[in-house]
């Protein structure tokens, strides 16, 4: 694995949080380089050495918020984390809670959706490739188990955060589990653990 400079960490850190920040007031097309970098901090001849656009940027965003839920939810064996009812529910849930506003404005909002959408596409594509790999199902019935778990938890939490829903967390957790539970019963054994 190639090491990361750390002025290019920074770097990185700089434009997310300034991304971040100017999301939450400001519609999608409305962010520009020189707002973001000045944002940030940084020149803007440092950003296009790293980015061609905004878009280019934003698909990085995207990028890491994909792999830190996908290694939230395949980061140990599926065959024992689903079959530990709320295992991937509790950690998904403290993730979003970490960037609680950045996150929920993100999935509510109609300017940014495309950027959720982009998110759950990369965590559905990762997350099948697990559960056929893990229980030797096809490519098909991994992808329909995929989507069905992750649209499902994505929409649970944009109800759940929107507040369009009145539930407590452990009320949200049951029915979530409920839910995807049901459903992956259908097509995996979720009870069958891996052999240690």
């Amino acid at each position: 694995m190639a090491k990361i400079d750390r002025r290019v960490q920074k770097t990185n850190q700089a434009l997310q949080s300034a991304f971040r920040q100017l999301a939450s007031g400001s519609s999608y097309r409305d962010i520009t380089v020189k707002k973001l970098t000045e944002t940030a901090g940084i020149n803007r001849k440092t950003f296009y050495l790293h980015y061609d656009s905004i878009d280019d940027f934003s698909n990085t965003v995207v990028d890491e918020i994909a792999d830190k839920l996908l290694t939230l939810i395949t980061g140990q064996p599926l065959k024992d984390s689903l079959a530990k009812p709320g295992y991937i529910f509790d950690r998904v849930f403290n993730f979003f809670q970490q960037s609680r506003e950045f996150y929920t404005f993100m999935m509510t909002s109609m300017d940014y959706s495309f950027l959720s959408r982009k998110v759950e596409a990369k965590v559905v594509e990762g997350f099948a490739q697990a559960i056929q790999d893990q229980y030797g199902t096809s490519q098909l019935d991994s992808y329909i188990c995929a989507s069905f778990f992750i649209r499902n938890t994505m929409m649970m939490f944009r109800l759940y955060s929107s507040g369009l829903v009145q539930l407590d967390k452990s009320e949200f957790r049951n029915r979530l589990i409920r839910l995807n539970t049901s459903g992956l019963s259908s097509f995996i054994d979720l009870n069958r653990q891996s052999e240690k």
